[in-house]
């Protein structure tokens, strides 16, 4: 996805990759289209990528400067193969200026491990905020040598990103900021993406405000589906793994899956995404980063998901089981 604005006179243009977290992810969004402000009227490229693409999308990277002066901007987002650091190495080493900004915890209690040896030109990895905030934070100290307007513009994107911050972390406070996430998952990323870079103040466009709308109904479907495939599983350590199947929507689902129990995993197939989304009862310790990056995926401690292609087959295998127990039985 390329967004690029008319440049200022006299103004050189420059070649900006972002890599966030998506597909559908209101942080992983925010945080690209903070880069894409900050860039305004310079070339951006912005993909979004789920956890299980990230190796695939940034071991694909290559560089589309003439002088290989590429900045690379990887937000919300880690990886987990050495031989996509070496890529990120290579492109640092022919000219490319590399930055990486993530919250999450699988990426902040990795941040020695040998993928990530790579010559960045900044780096922050916090669980303090989102990866938006962080993102914004970070930007904000460089735009100090720009000049007051161009500066000015960017600052008034603050408000957007304390959206992201306030639905990522689960603080709160802003009460919109649960729409604007149901939003960007049924619009979509790269289209909520362009919506909101063409915003001037935290106000839904139209198309944003019809997305939540029908997210609305379909929200409601998922959870229809999560009870009605909901088992619980009672583990002697005291802790109920609460697992479901759902259409899309996991988190607004797993808030209701795991609302008023106590010592709780909840576990989400989603049949869209074909990923699994863990989270927890508020009075529950279990590290589910952990448990996650386990299976190879990622996140927090209240918050992760994952991968497990063999759930794919399962629907299917338990249908051929039912039916094929019909269809043996003799003729009547």
């Amino acid at each position: 996805m390329l967004y690029n604005r008319a440049l200022m006179p006299g103004k050189t243009p420059r070649t900006i990759q972002v890599v966030s977290h998506g597909p559908s992810c209101l942080d992983g969004v925010m945080a690209a289209a903070t880069v894409a402000r900050f860039y305004d009227g310079h070339k951006v490229f912005t993909t979004l990528a789920g956890n299980n693409e990230a190796d695939s999308v940034i071991g694909g990277l290559t560089l589309k400067s003439e002088d290989n002066s590429d900045e690379i901007w990887i937000t919300d987002l880690s990886w987990n193969s050495p031989a996509t650091g070496a890529h990120l190495k290579e492109l640092a080493e022919r000219g490319a200026r590399i930055f990486w900004i993530d919250h999450h915890r699988t990426a902040v209690s990795r941040a020695g491990a040998p993928e990530f040896k790579v010559p960045f030109a900044g780096k922050v990895l916090s669980e303090q905020y989102s990866a938006a905030r962080l993102t914004f934070n970070f930007l904000k100290k460089m735009a100090r040598d720009l000049p007051e307007r161009q500066r000015a513009a960017f600052d008034s994107f603050e408000p957007f990103v304390m959206i992201a911050d306030d639905h990522d972390r689960w603080v709160h406070k802003i009460p919109e900021s649960s729409e604007w996430a149901l939003a960007v998952q049924t619009l979509g990323g790269s289209s909520s993406f362009r919506e909101i870079l063409k915003l001037h103040e935290p106000r839904m466009s139209r198309k944003l405000r019809t997305a939540f709308e029908s997210g609305q109904d379909a929200m409601r479907r998922s959870l229809e589906l999560a009870h009605a495939t909901m088992v619980d599983r009672k583990l002697g350590n005291g802790i109920t793994v609460r697992t479901a199947c759902c259409f899309g929507y996991s988190s607004e689902v797993a808030a209701q899956l795991y609302q008023g129990q106590t010592h709780t995993v909840v576990a989400l197939f989603d049949l869209r995404s074909q990923g699994v989304s863990l989270r927890r009862s508020a009075d529950s310790d279990v590290d589910l980063s952990v448990l996650a990056q386990h299976f190879g995926g990622g996140g927090h401690a209240a918050a992760s998901g994952l991968m497990i292609p063999d759930l794919r087959r399962v629907p299917a295998e338990r249908l051929a089981e039912i039916l094929g127990d019909q269809l043996e039985k003799p003729a009547t």
